[in-house]
């Protein structure tokens, strides 16, 4: 082997060396960690979703309460992301790669979006109940606090896979792979919930049998967007060689 060909392969060498020590640029670290700030807040949304539907006893100014409080994350999850955004766009995050953390971010956003939807739509039901079967309410509501449960541990697992991505690719799959798991037995409670209501559309008026299929849908949309999120951050990270 020449001197020359010993130079570069240590020029080589020593480049992979100092991204293994640094992994990520700074913008790149900031933008995990604020994007791991943005699930957070969406696991705070969730966990008032959560009351809202687990209070058999909530009345209006409860549920005003709530919605109120998921309206001020979502506010804040949207001046997050509004940062993030001009991060990206001042060159912050290496080219390469700027398509994929927009994806990112905008998916964690998109869980808030959906979390302050819902409870807007749950407010107005408390507003003007819905004529319905009460027992048909009372399954699928609590079905629905499985979905949002569910949601929430994704978001759980998401933010600890934001934090390791780049240090720990063995545990990075690892919790991946458990998003995706929660994703599917989400979708098994979701078929099941959708068969109920369609199943019960004798019993159920327009405005009910749309609420249940709307609301069903919306909270599963939060399991799929968890999913995108985490295969996002691995794409990123298998992307910059971990």
């Amino acid at each position: 082997m020449d001197q020359l060909t010993r130079l570069r392969k240590v020029e080589q060498l020593s480049s992979i060396i100092r991204r293994m020590k640094g992994f990520f640029l700074p913008g790149e670290k900031e933008a995990f960690a604020r994007t791991s700030e943005l699930a957070r807040l969406g696991e705070d949304a969730l966990d008032l979703l959560v009351k809202i539907l687990s209070g058999a006893h909530n009345g209006l100014a409860d549920v005003e309460s709530y919605t109120n409080r998921i309206s001020a994350l979502e506010k804040e999850g949207d001046r997050i992301t509004q940062s993030i955004e001009e991060k990206l766009g001042k060159g912050s995050i290496s080219a390469s790669l700027s398509n994929e953390f927009e994806r990112l971010v905008d998916s964690v956003d998109s869980i808030l979006d959906r979390a302050h939807s819902l409870s807007r739509q749950l407010r107005r039901v408390t507003k003007r109940p819905l004529r319905q079967a009460k027992e048909i309410d009372a399954l699928i509501r609590k079905d629905q606090v499985r979905l949002i449960e569910i949601g929430r541990q994704q978001l759980h697992v998401l933010r600890g896979l934001l934090e390791i991505a780049g240090s720990d690719r063995t545990r990075a799959l690892e919790m991946a792979r458990e998003i995706e798991r929660l994703e599917e037995q989400g979708d098994d409670v979701k078929d099941a919930m959708l068969d109920e209501i369609y199943g019960s559309w004798e019993k159920l008026d327009y405005a009910s049998f749309h609420n249940y299929i709307q609301t069903t849908i919306e909270a599963d949309d939060i399991l799929d967007l968890c999913e995108d999120a985490s295969g996002l951050v691995i794409a990123v990270t298998k992307a910059l060689g971990a």
